[in-house]
């Protein structure tokens, strides 16, 4: 087996004989630094277009290329074709799984771009610090990544946003039991420069539940967080009373047991009544559940 050192490859320009063997799928090409080579849009345009039915180089480092956003459109039409030809093969296949973009002036045009991609990626740990992406490219960014399941790492360091509310709603969306259940339960690691005070821990909290349990267990500690934070929104979910147990499940495994007395004061006998009661559940369990989430 190859030692990692020697997997990478650090060409100095872009010369005929590299993209030949990009097209060609050359196994010995499987992580590329091309940092500082003065690439520019349309050397990444043409590094894309080789890259396309390639499947083994799996990291690829653009750094400090001055590609802007014409670049990152190339980048994205190649993100989205490897995607196509893992998804034709039905396999968790080859493509660009680490991409390294930092100090490329992608600004907000670039960043929508690259957020395009993401929709549905193989990528799992991105670089894209010193970029100059505003409040609105990280708002996008933010919307495409609640619903990708792929990302764990993401380096914003050094960029123009002021706030990190769109990535904290992002990994737990506090506006409904349903917006909680679909928030980001997968991204795990999130750099980012000093200065953001208190919304740093109030991310750095969530994504500790990302990264120490798997996506469902996250996703039911977010439920009872939420639900712990106001009891009241137990009272008034408009969902049919059985299912109650299976909220009470919930905060039974992950919940503060002073809560649990507390809910369970306020409950009607009838959903108490757990035996009474547990053969309409098993058999509302035949089909699938609305709330899916909810389920053991």
């Amino acid at each position: 087996m190859k030692k990692f050192s020697e997997l990478i490859y650090t060409p100095t320009n872009l010369n005929q004989n590299l993209l030949n063997r990009l097209r060609e799928n050359d196994k010995s090409l499987v992580r590329i630094i091309f940092s500082s080579r003065n690439l520019g849009s349309q050397g990444v345009h043409i590094l894309a277009e080789a890259l396309r039915t390639n499947t083994n180089l799996t990291a690829l480092d653009l750094s400090s290329n001055s590609i802007g956003s014409e670049g990152a459109h190339s980048l994205c039409t190649l993100l989205q074709h490897q995607t196509m030809i893992a998804s034709g093969n039905n396999v968790d296949g080859g493509g660009i799984k680490t991409l390294i973009l930092g100090d490329n002036n992608l600004r907000d045009e670039g960043m929508k771009a690259i957020a395009d991609a993401l929709e549905n990626s193989l990528i799992e740990n991105l670089w894209i610090d010193d970029n100059c992406i505003g409040a609105l490219g990280f708002a996008v960014l933010a919307g495409v990544l609640q619903k990708n399941s792929v990302l764990k790492r993401l380096h914003l360091r050094h960029n123009s946003f002021q706030s990190l509310s769109p990535l904290i709603t992002c990994t737990f969306n506090k506006q409904s039991l349903n917006s909680v259940a679909d928030s980001n339960h997968t991204l795990k690691h999130v750099f980012l420069n000093c200065g953001y005070s208190y919304e740093c821990d109030e991310l750095a909290s969530v994504l500790k539940i990302n990264r120490t349990l798997g996506k469902v267990e996250a996703r039911r500690r977010k439920l009872a967080l939420f639900l712990e934070e106001d009891l009241v929104r137990l009272m008034q979910i408009d969902m049919d009373p059985k299912l109650l147990p299976r909220l009470l499940s919930i905060l039974t495994q992950h919940g503060n047991i002073s809560t649990m007395l507390c809910v369970m004061q306020n409950l009607s006998s009838e959903v108490l009544s757990f035996q009474r009661v547990q053969d309409e559940i098993n058999s509302c369990l035949g089909d699938p559940m609305e709330f899916e989430y909810l389920s053991l």
